[in-house]
């Protein structure tokens, strides 16, 4: 039994879904690793035979996923929630499970391949056998990232995904398993975590059964413990489709030109070296003993084949290369990628020996400032389920007690030129008494009208007035 055979008979789970993309996520995949085959692997007649070939490549799809991770999560992004306490706990889970290098990591996946997603799991419980929690003095959150490969969507919506089942291969004493979470809504809308573990024999799987796993685990919550991220762009390959696109998907074309253009630059320079063609008779002369004329290791002397003139016995290859054009016709090539990708024009550039990218701030009325919000808009959305689902699994069933009442997410704009400006016009507004500290602060900030109100109380006992001094 293969395992998408088991899904389909115990989660009634469509094959079909993921079976109409599999062919672009293989593409996706092989150019985020840099290397497609049929592609990168190529070969080339020569007149006598077909010479196999491995293509440079600049692995852009890797730099832009990349970039765009970066550009949208970083460490001057925030979360916060209203309680202070609660503040402090949740800092100290941000810290213990790395949770911005996981939102990161996802991002990067998804913008990649067009589909990842982070799974909640707390591990160290102890349960009796009616799954009721007994003891979560050691027990500890884990969020995983699940590539596409492994990730099986059961029920979604226009919105999101709303029940799905993920996979994962562990090895135990050198054996090799699959491990599968199924997220299933039960009849009062609660999420039920089933658990399933296979020994795995080539492609097919047996189920077994391990002591300390619960196989069917009961959230007592409408709060997925997983969270699906796709670019928020519309899926113009895929009607109706749980699954997403990468920024790359609308510009297979020109991440192929570039790399042909790479390639074109690297063979250039390695093709048009320097070579001292020598006939035969010459590498070698008679001074009482067979001496050689020139080091037998030397590349740059090449042996003519027999037959050569008394007049050609020595020749150079003197042809210019065309470094500049081939240059020229890369850099081309780099900026229609930057602009597809949503960079805008000048993003990317080759100086002949090293690809660089724009570090400049952006203007908020640049292409690549008005990809960054909409990426914004719809990344959040996964971003708030994962800080809620962790939350929730770390206070119900670990050692913390979060209250994520006025959850805020801020990212982070400070690569936007103008964003002094924007924050000299609010505080001209709050003095000339146009618009409340509150919100002041709603707008610098992005904090919600309670966060604010709190901070600004908190100003204000640190630094009472003159007269609430002399009252005292």
């Amino acid at each position: 039994m293969t395992l998408e055979k088991f899904l389909q008979d115990n989660y009634n789970y469509n094959p079909d879904v993921k079976d109409a993309i599999k062919s672009y996520i293989t593409l996706w995949k092989g150019l985020y690793a840099g290397n497609v085959k049929n592609f990168h692997n190529y070969t080339i007649y020569n007149g006598q035979k077909r010479v196999k070939k491995q293509r440079y490549t600049l692995n852009m799809a890797k730099e832009i996923s990349e970039d765009w991770s970066d550009t949208l999560w970083s460490e001057k992004c925030e979360i916060s929630v209203a309680n202070e306490k609660s503040q402090s706990q949740f800092e100290d889970l941000v810290d213990e499970i790395d949770l911005w290098k996981i939102i990161n990591n996802a991002l990067e996946k998804s913008g990649a391949v067009g589909t990842s997603a982070a799974v909640v799991s707390v591990h160290n419980i102890i349960a009796n056998e009616d799954t009721m929690v007994l003891d979560v003095s050691n027990a500890n959150v884990r969020i995983d990232i699940v590539d596409v490969d492994w990730i099986f969507p059961l029920s979604w919506n226009s919105n999101k995904v709303t029940e799905c089942a993920f996979g994962s291969i562990e090895y135990i004493n050198g054996q090799k398993y699959i491990v599968l979470s199924v997220h299933k809504l039960d009849n009062n809308k609660q999420y039920v975590i089933y658990n399933h573990i296979f020994r795995v024999n080539n492609n097919n799987v047996t189920e077994i059964k391990l002591e300390d796993t619960i196989k069917e685990f009961e959230t007592k919550s409408d709060i997925p413990w997983f969270s699906v991220f796709e670019p928020p762009l519309t899926n113009n390959l895929f009607q109706n489709s749980p699954f997403g696109i990468p920024y790359i998907a609308n510009a297979i074309d020109v991440l192929k030109t570039v790399d042909i253009d790479f390639d074109a630059f690297k063979n250039e320079v390695k093709d048009g070296q320097k070579r001292t063609f020598v006939r035969a008779d010459m590498l070698s002369y008679d001074s009482g003993e067979e001496r050689l004329t020139f080091d037998p290791e030397d590349t740059n002397i090449y042996v003519l084949p027999k037959g050569a003139t008394k007049e050609d016995l020595i020749q150079n290859d003197t042809d210019a290369l065309r470094v500049n054009d081939q240059i020229q016709a890369l850099n081309t090539s780099l900026n229609i990628l930057g602009t597809k990708v949503g960079f805008g024009e000048n993003h990317y550039h080759f100086d002949g020996q090293t690809l660089n990218t724009a570090t400049s701030v952006i203007s908020s009325n640049s292409k690549m400032f008005r990809r960054k919000k909409k990426l914004e808009i719809g990344f959040e959305s996964a971003i708030y389920d994962l800080v809620m689902a962790v939350c929730y699994a770390a206070t119900a069933y670990g050692t913390y007690n979060i209250d994520t009442n006025g959850l805020v997410i801020q990212f982070d704009d400070s690569i936007i030129e103008d964003k002094e400006a924007e924050s000299n016009r609010a505080l001209r507004e709050y003095n000339a008494g146009l618009i409340s500290a509150v919100e002041y602060r709603e707008r610098v900030f992005g904090e919600t009208e309670k966060v604010a109100t709190q901070a600004l109380e908190k100003i204000k006992e640190a630094e009472p007035t003159t007269e609430e001094l002399m009252n005292e």
